[in-house]
């Protein structure tokens, strides 16, 4: 199929429709006042000075970089402004798709996002790495998702969170030996916050274990949503029991809501209106069913 030619060379025309002798051509970035380069052929080696100084017939070659948006901006021989024209894109054409610039901007060789989503599968090549974003405790997200992988700078460990809380991602679980002696797992003595071994699991720890003193803070409640306005000490986490002067016994945190273990909201399994009040939540290790913890 044929297709129309596109203008070989471009002219510009004055307000009396008139050849643009001698006028000027000013490009900039698409949305800006910042100059960027046009060319004098397609394989895009020789820049065009800029402004570009149009011939006797108000003619010059312009050839555009694909994929960037241009702003042209049109003036007479002594500048006096004719016309502006902005976000000028070159349509696409074969070599937009055969050999694509890097990601980035107006020179790509970097691509920076804020937030980056992929519907399928990503490959990484090479012999690099993929750096993990990292934070404190307190930097966690406010609404967690299953499947989220951090650096945790407060605990010193990778983390993952699955099931409605936090939990440490291998490779710092504790010492393995030194050369090929992979002999040594180690754990911490002090539970900080509440734990539930699952009817499914068995868990063995080396003691001795102290349970740390717990979450104390104050909060209220509005059916099933707690809401902490103040967090003195300790950490809360789905399965610490709540308890406080008006709070129903045995109320249970089930879900995180934009508190990642001190000030925001939660889900609770009774619902119940509260006023504000002080709360605490002992450190417990709930052992389910036929699962065993065994302390050496």
């Amino acid at each position: 199929m044929a297709s129309l030619t596109p203008t070989p060379k471009q002219q510009f025309f004055d307000a009396n429709g008139n050849p643009l002798v001698a006028g000027k051509v000013y490009t900039y970035a698409g949305g800006t006042t910042t100059p960027i380069a046009t060319y004098t052929d397609q394989a895009g080696g020789t820049a065009n000075t800029n402004p570009i100084i149009l011939d006797s017939r108000g003619m010059a070659n312009i050839w555009l970089q694909p994929t960037i948006a241009y702003k042209f901006l049109i003036t007479d021989s002594n500048d006096v402004t004719q016309y502006t024209t902005d976000n000028i894109i070159v349509p696409p054409d074969n070599t937009s798709f055969g050999s694509p610039p890097p990601i980035g901007d107006v020179a790509p060789n970097t691509g920076a996002f804020t937030t980056l989503s992929a519907t399928l599968d990503v490959t990484f090549s090479g012999t690099g790495y993929v750096q993990m974003p990292s934070g404190a405790t307190t930097d966690r997200p406010g609404t967690p998702t299953d499947g989220m992988l951090r650096y945790n700078t407060t605990l010193d460990t990778f983390e993952g969170f699955v099931n409605g809380a936090w939990g440490q991602v291998g490779g710092d679980a504790g010492a393995t030996g030194g050369g090929s002696n992979e002999v040594f797992v180690e754990n911490d003595q002090i539970i900080t916050i509440s734990y539930t071994i699952p009817s499914t699991k068995n868990a063995m720890t080396t003691g001795p274990i102290t349970l740390d003193g717990g979450f104390v803070g104050t909060g209220s409640i509005a059916a099933t949503t707690l809401t902490i306005d103040t967090a003195t000490s300790g950490e809360l986490g789905v399965g610490s029991v709540i308890v406080g002067t008006s709070i129903t016994p045995g109320t249970v945190i089930t879900t995180l809501g934009t508190g990642t273990g001190g000030i925001g909201t939660y889900e609770v399994d009774i619902s119940q209106s509260v006023s504000l009040d002080a709360i605490t939540a002992p450190v417990v290790v709930t052992v389910q069913g036929a699962s065993r913890w065994v302390v050496i």
